[in-house]
């Protein structure tokens, strides 16, 4: 199994973190979340997450990229 360090960027905010992959989806789910930072309504209208591999090259569906690696 492979490990690679991914980024996740809030497009809203430009929040970043930096995690290793591969990770089980519950907490891959959780630090998306947090990456969000999700306001007390539950949601940011017109935020999202875009990730990017260890060279910037965007990932397109973070979820499929993380199972690749397993």
């Amino acid at each position: 199994m492979s490990k690679m360090k991914v980024k996740m960027v809030c497009t809203r905010d430009q929040e970043t973190k930096v995690v290793d992959l591969p990770m089980s989806e519950e907490d891959l789910l959780k630090i998306r979340a947090t990456v969000l930072d999700r306001d007390s309504i539950g949601y940011i209208a017109g935020a999202d997450v875009k990730c990017y591999d260890e060279t910037d090259n965007e990932i397109e569906n973070i979820f499929e990229f993380n199972k690749s690696l397993q």
